[in-house]
């Protein structure tokens, strides 16, 4: 009953911002239209200044390319970089995670997005998307009762998959990999091997922890013969590591052990197919999709340092972790000396995550100096590009969808009894457009871009 409430209040708030984003959005491009025409005529109107001028210029470089409104430093870069790789990765997720269910495939696929943003963005931010993606979207999108409980013991999983691959995707002999354009065989093997077949290992022992407080199994979808013979040979497999740790540990432990032991090794064959797929998906989509995040967040920008993890990111990671700590310490199947460890693990990680960035890492003054310069090459960069009709083509098609969108949000509570059910839902489909066009545009303007630096 509880669940339920939240999830339902959730939804409403997820429609009131819905409706709220709509005209905030529409209201913004109506005054920035203005603002156009109104400098328009105080061009024809009035003669610039030298100092007008030379401050223009000055600011032509950290102009936002598709609004043209002046943006620096972290602004700029929170809506066009973090806010589009956050995005994608959320996006990435959820897709992934749909088709498998729908084509009922042994691929899930919902890391996919967090591998992504753990590439490109690093460990924290990684895990942020991963526990959004589980914690958030997931659970609200779930349709039965119970969702919590079912969902979402599985972000444990997610964000130590974020942290091993953001972590891996730090050293240098990955990004040695990523510039190389003719890597050999030998280098795309040993890629999958790390990012897929070990990440699938480390990933397995939080997954088997999870499956013992869910009291689950491992189970594969495999032909109903072939999976009681392997169900047979597993028990027989269980019942040899019981016998052989017997005489060492004793009964009580020697059964759990054994149990751990062979459903870790299962986890560990289903993983390493979807956890393979899942790196591999998100490598090709940042090479192809996104190439100046590789040139700036992975190679370093022309003085070829990565950006550095602020301290604000494990905090954030917490605040958004102590919901589902507070739902998973409260249940009566979850709680006692056995399983508050295992859901209490990432505060261990976001402690010291927090306290290494404080004392090891850059300053905030390094920190600002370098969102600066890297918001000015982005908008160097790109702002050309914006000035392309088809861009102008696509602002305008976004403008005109979140009219309607509003429109038809107005009539909602009119036609319908279930009205902010109904209108949140119709909000993520028509936000999930408009995020797919904007993420298009930002991935085709990035590969003009490079096309046309390299040429």
């Amino acid at each position: 009953m509880f669940e339920e409430y939240g999830k339902e209040l959730l939804m409403l708030g997820g429609t009131i911002a819905g409706f709220v984003a709509a005209l905030l959005s529409v209201m913004e491009k109506l005054l920035d239209f203005r603002h156009r025409m109104d400098s328009k005529k105080e061009s024809r109107n009035e003669k610039r200044d030298s100092y007008s001028t030379e401050r223009a210029q000055a600011d032509a470089s950290s102009i936002d390319f598709f609004s043209t409104k002046p943006l620096r430093g972290s602004s700029y870069l929170l809506l066009y970089e973090t806010g589009v790789i956050v995005a994608a990765g959320v996006l990435l997720n959820y897709i992934g995670l749909t088709l498998s269910l729908h084509l009922e495939s042994i691929l899930f696929l919902d890391m996919t997005g967090t591998a992504l943003v753990a590439i490109l963005l690093g460990p924290w931010w990684g895990a942020i998307v991963a526990l959004l993606s589980n914690s958030v979207v997931n659970w609200l999108l779930f349709p039965q009762t119970g969702a919590d409980v079912v969902i979402f013991p599985w972000s444990l999983v997610n964000m130590a998959g974020a942290l091993f691959w953001g972590t891996l995707a730090r050293q240098a002999s990955f990004q040695k990999y990523v510039r190389t354009s003719k890597s050999s065989g030998i280098a795309h093997t040993w890629f999958l091997l790390r990012f897929g077949v070990l990440g699938a290992i480390v990933m397995s022992i939080p997954g088997t922890l999870v499956q013992a407080a869910l009291h689950e199994r491992s189970i594969f979808a495999l032909n109903p013969e072939v999976a009681q013979s392997l169900s047979v040979r597993i028990e027989h497999w269980e019942a040899a590591v019981q016998v052989y740790l017997e005489s060492a540990v004793g009964i009580q432990w020697s059964e759990s052990i054994s149990w751990y032991a062979v459903n870790w090794l299962q986890n560990c064959v289903r993983y390493i197919p979807d956890k393979t797929m899942s790196v591999a998906i998100a490598l090709v989509v940042l090479k192809y999709g996104y190439p100046l995040f590789e040139r700036e967040l992975i190679h370093g920008g022309p003085d070829g340092e990565r950006p550095r993890d602020e301290r604000i990111l494990p905090l954030v990671l917490g605040l958004l972790y102590a919901p589902s700590y507070a739902t998973l310490i409260s249940q009566d199947g979850y709680t006692g000396m056995l399983y508050w460890p295992l859901w209490s693990m990432p505060w261990l990680f976001i402690t010291l995550g927090y306290f290494k960035i404080r004392y090891t890492g850059p300053t905030d003054d390094a920190q600002h100096e370098a969102r600066l310069q890297r918001a000015e090459r982005y908008a160097k960069a790109l702002k050309p590009v914006g000035k392309e009709p088809s861009y102008e083509f696509c602002r305008r098609l976004t403008f005109a969808t979140l009219i309607a969108s509003l429109l038809f949000a107005l009539c909602l509570p009119v036609l319908l009894m279930d009205f902010y059910r109904v209108t949140f839902k119709f909000f993520c489909v028509v936000y999930g457009f408009l995020l797919v066009v904007h993420l298009s545009r930002v991935a085709i303007a990035q590969n003009i871009s490079a096309a046309r630096a390299d040429g």
